[in-house]
């Protein structure tokens, strides 16, 4: 990370090596420079979530994968803020309400840069992954939506789920699956939605957001539940949670399993350019995969999503919000200026990162 020409500063939470979360800190670093100002814009942020995949790059398993330019590096790609400093082109103009996915670019070369990170007073996004924010929203609710949200509405889409369709969601009390309960009933219309969480508040919050049946993880197995009978079985299966394989028990001749767990979230494939022979090897191993052979052993599809940049889904997601058609759901919010360990920002690390969440973890900055 350089030092800004002016000398200009900001705070941000960052790792100086790959670790523990205990190597999260909050540092002072240069203010964002040397980036193409003709397709990004500079945020002033006001909030930013936390994601399972930040746990990931802070430990160093995607390394290979998602590489950083330099150290200390800014965690955390979701945002919501105000534009400060307005791209050339005028795609966004200063002051404009945002919310946006920081992927990165082909611009930014093989690694990422330090200043995609969100979870500093300012950051730099690509005008392609920037979206004005929904007005009804806080800038807490809208920076929880953009991974979590574009993630489950194309596992959906690419899935084949249509009206009166069933299906099972593994998962439902995290930050993807409550995406994916309200988007499968209250946008897919579905008939029929299946979800697994715990007993207690994680089975209400499902409920409420447009779970017709709740499977209780800890004292009933799925494939149990709905795998005797062709009648209960599912049209279409998302799995959130790693058990894509057992999927293949409860999936309806000719229906579709697809599954974001048990490898590697490759999600700025676009950035690192080796998206064609990255996919390429997928394909190769995807044929050998026991999850891959078991669902074609019933007639089903399998497949793995990787998250893509889409401006077009994240509007999508914009107007489903306005609408009220779906809503944002918080584990709860936390002070990014608060060294308090309960309170502070490192209380929103330490929750998300347990797996024990109700939808997303969210610190805001301003």
């Amino acid at each position: 990370m350089t030092t800004h020409p002016n000398g200009k500063t900001m705070n941000i939470i960052g790792f100086s090596k790959y670790g523990k979360p205990s190597e999260l800190k909050k540092i002072t670093a240069a203010y964002p420079h040397g980036f193409d100002a003709s397709n990004n814009i500079v945020i002033k942020v006001h909030a930013s979530a936390i994601n399972p995949v930040d746990k990931a790059l802070l430990s160093g398993d995607l390394k290979m994968v998602i590489p950083v330019a330099a150290f200390p590096h800014v965690i955390c790609y979701d945002v919501a803020g105000v534009v400060e400093e307005a791209d050339s082109e005028g795609k966004f103009s200063v002051g404009q309400e945002v919310f946006a996915r920081l992927f990165g670019n082909e611009k930014d070369g093989k690694k990422t840069p330090w200043y995609r990170g969100a979870m500093a007073e300012y950051c730099v996004a690509d005008t392609s992954n920037v979206v004005p924010k929904p007005e009804n929203l806080s800038f807490e609710e809208a920076a929880s939506i953009p991974l979590v949200g574009m993630t489950a509405l194309q596992v959906l889409k690419a899935s084949g789920l249509k009206e009166g369709d069933s299906i099972l969601i593994t998962g439902g009390a995290g930050g993807v699956g409550t995406m994916a309960i309200q988007l499968a009933k209250h946008v897919f219309k579905a008939g029929r939605v299946v979800t697994t969480a715990s007993k207690g508040d994680k089975e209400n919050l499902c409920m409420t957001l447009g779970a017709d049946e709740v499977i209780d993880y800890k004292t009933a197995k799925f494939e149990e539940v709905f795998g005797e009978s062709d009648e209960s079985k599912f049209d279409v299966c998302f799995d959130t949670t790693g058990e894509s394989l057992q999927m293949s028990e409860v999936v309806k001749d000719g229906g579709s399993i697809v599954t974001i767990a048990g490898m590697a979230t490759l999600e700025e494939l676009r950035r690192i350019g080796g998206t064609a022979w990255i996919l390429k090897l997928f394909v190769k191993r995807r044929v050998k995969r026991k999850e891959y052979k078991a669902a074609k052993s019933n007639n089903a599809d399998w497949n793995y999503l990787f998250l893509s940049p889409s401006q077009e889904d994240l509007s999508t997601l914009a107007k489903h919000l306005e609408s009220g058609a779906i809503k944002p759901v918080l584990d709860g919010v936390w002070d990014f200026h608060s060294e308090d360990a309960k309170d502070g920002w490192q209380g929103a690390f330490n929750q998300s990162f347990s797996g024990r969440a109700k939808g997303k973890c969210v610190v805001k900055i301003v």
